[in-house]
């Protein structure tokens, strides 16, 4: 048997996809495991004993970190900023990163961008016959092996810190939304991805803020805010207003669905944040790539700008939400509801506009 002492967390906000993944095997690789990591860390007593100590001291905690690295990484590939049409389905932007319609980020557009951020070389391999010898290999040499997994399985991708003969070994993803099944097989391995040498990162801060740019520049290309405001306002052949009690119900579900996703603004807002005055979260990111650049005195105006428009949109998401949950339709007003309802879509496309300009001129002032 050989197996890593992979005592990396898993960030809260996702199942195990591939970001999620591959920002726990980041830290690994850049030596949490060792405690001796390029940010201070004190490791948890909750976390390994089931009981918090109160030291107050969270943000030094592998957990709290592996949070800052997985917001980063889903920021600068563009996930966090991604949009849903009002049927469910991936925007152009979001086929881009996503294989499916679930939120993997395992394309190969992907995958390639996060490897040559983090500054790592890697190889896919898609031969089955070949994946016990490779990831022997791969844990001799203490690095472990993202998995991809097949489409029928609950998630997209697991970690394998170990191997036991035919037995491959987990690490503990208890803090993930979902994980992948204890008894998950080679037989339900669609691809691996082993990890190489660590090396001068392919894009850099600028070619990230240019993907982003590029994804919200298709979110708005596509209308999505506007196909919300047709199938939720007032007025319109295919409207809220116009309407059944139980299809109003369900637009409304739909809108609520998408504020979910929504909150993943939170992710993309805390990144830039990290670079306000007086935050005590950039020290994170300063030994990444070349992310310090957004500590530059010249562009805290949009930092500050995407601070507040993500707060914002943040909270009218909570309010969607619970709206959501106590509107009762069968009450004949419930049909003019869609006036208020595109205020709030229309000013969560605001939002986003004023971002996107942001991003815009980071990129020029940088």
């Amino acid at each position: 048997m050989k197996q890593l002492n992979f005592n990396i967390p898993f960030s809260g906000f996702e199942s195990t996809n591939f970001i999620n993944c591959f920002t726990s095997v980041y830290m690994y690789l850049e030596g949490m495991k060792d405690n001796n990591f390029t940010i201070k860390t004190t490791f948890c007593n909750e976390w390994e004993n089931g009981q918090c100590d109160s030291c107050g001291n969270c943000k030094t905690k592998p957990h709290a970190v592996q949070e800052r690295f997985f917001f980063l990484f889903d920021t600068m590939c563009g996930r966090s900023a991604l949009r849903n049409h009002f049927d469910g389905t991936h925007s152009r932007a979001g086929r881009m990163i996503h294989n499916s319609e679930t939120s993997d980020g395992v394309t190969d557009n992907n995958v390639e961008f996060l490897f040559g951020f983090a500054g790592y070389d890697y190889r896919t391999v898609l031969d089955k016959a070949s994946y016990n010898e490779e990831i022997t290999a791969s844990i001799d040499a203490d690095k472990p092996v993202i998995a991809k997994l097949k489409s029928n399985s609950n998630v997209s991708c697991a970690v394998i810190s170990g191997i036991d003969g035919d037995r491959l070994i987990f690490p503990d993803f208890r803090a993930a939304q979902k994980a992948p099944d204890p008894d998950t097989t080679y037989n339900d391995i669609d691809a691996l991805f082993i990890i190489g040498n660590k090396c001068e990162p392919k894009y850099k801060l600028i070619d990230g803020l240019k993907r982003i740019e590029h994804v919200m520049s298709l979110n708005l290309n596509e209308n999505i805010w506007d196909e919300y405001c047709k199938k939720i306002g007032t007025y319109g052949p295919d409207s809220l207003g116009e309407d059944k009690p139980e299809g109003r119900k369900r637009r409304m579900n739909r809108l609520a669905g998408e504020m979910w996703h929504t909150f993943n603004c939170h992710n993309f807002a805390e990144v830039f944040r990290a670079y306000l005055p007086g935050s005590a979260n950039k020290d994170v990111y300063d030994g990444i790539n070349d992310i310090n650049k957004l500590a530059s005195p010249e562009i805290s105006e949009y930092i500050n700008t995407i601070s507040w428009r993500y707060g914002y949109t943040h909270d009218l998401a909570w309010s969607v939400i619970g709206l959501d949950e106590c509107i009762n339709w069968d009450d004949w007003k419930s049909h003019y509801y869609g006036d208020m309802l595109e205020v709030i879509i229309l000013k969560l496309k605001e939002n986003d506009e004023a971002v996107l300009e942001c991003i815009k001129n980071i990129i020029r002032k940088l």
